[in-house]
């Protein structure tokens, strides 16, 4: 993985995180599907350029 691809997924918890604390509602449902749809639009992006 590139430096920017985990820059990116690192955002993603931190802000989830952040977002969960202030709220006090840890619903992972929401976190795995942004990871879900980063990771299927990397791996697009990469088959693409290859």
């Amino acid at each position: 993985m590139s430096k920017t691809m985990i820059l990116l997924l690192a955002g993603i918890l931190v802000g989830w995180v952040a977002v969960s604390l202030l709220t006090k509602d840890f619903v992972g449902t929401f976190l795995i599907a942004i990871l879900f749809g980063v990771l299927l639009g990397y791996g697009v992006k990469k088959k693409e350029m290859d």
